[in-house]
């Protein structure tokens, strides 16, 4: 389920931002090397006879690794935004952070229905119905990202960073930054990035399970025991 969107307006402490941004080093740290390692596997799994495996296994670790960037990036805007003093700095990575959100949601989901055709989703879809057990968190998913994509906030801000329109950033810039509500909605995006990353391993797991059980019957390593 979505996570519902509340803001108490409330500023952080500097001994909370302190533990917000050592919490999101973890985060960092732990998904780059997530990176990293998908990374390296991607290097070194040779093409099989088995055109369903191959193509699943790409599948997954193309969206892994997307899910996975989407994910970190949003953390370390989110970290610096959090740690920024100056006002224009913080309005500055405000709107980079959107910028953010908007590219990551558009290759995950899209806005459109053309859009979803070329979207992580639509791919994921295609695969997942070889492994029935994960459909329905997959669905929930969908919802989700579909209701999100009905109400997409964060667009006429991407739009004025990314193609520098003097008028509207400069109001933009000026505009009063209420923490509470740019946290919240970041974390709304992120959860779902990190659901899918949940998701993603989850399916990858069940697969080399199910080929490392093939394997051994197919050899007869359990009878050679």
């Amino acid at each position: 389920m979505i996570r519902e969107l509340t803001y108490n307006n409330r500023i952080l402490s500097e001994q909370e931002r302190v533990e917000f941004c050592e919490k999101s080093d973890e985060y960092i740290n732990m998904f780059s090397e997530c990176i990293e390692g998908i990374c390296q596997l991607a290097t070194k799994i040779q093409k099989s006879e088995n055109s369903d495996y191959d193509k699943i296994t790409n599948t997954l670790i193309k969206i892994g690794t997307f899910t996975s960037y989407s994910f970190c990036d949003c953390i370390v805007l989110t970290k610096l935004f959090v740690r920024a003093t100056n006002p224009y700095e913080k309005s500055f990575l405000r709107g980079k952070l959107k910028v953010q959100l908007n590219e990551s949601f558009k290759k995950l989901y899209g806005f459109s229905k053309k859009g979803y055709k070329d979207s992580h989703c639509a791919q994921l879809e295609t695969i997942i119905t070889m492994f029935p057990g994960f459909k329905s968190e997959f669905d929930e998913l969908l919802s989700d990202l579909e209701q999100i994509s009905k109400n997409s906030w964060w667009k006429n801000e991407r739009d004025a960073e990314v193609h520098i329109n003097a008028t509207k950033l400069y109001k933009l810039r000026h505009e009063e930054i209420n923490e509470s509500k740019i946290a919240m909605e970041t974390v709304q995006l992120t959860d779902l990035f990190n659901r899918f990353n949940h998701l993603i391993s989850e399916v990858h797991r069940t697969l080399l399970n199910h080929m490392v059980v093939r394997y051994v019957k197919e050899n007869g390593i359990g009878n050679a025991i």
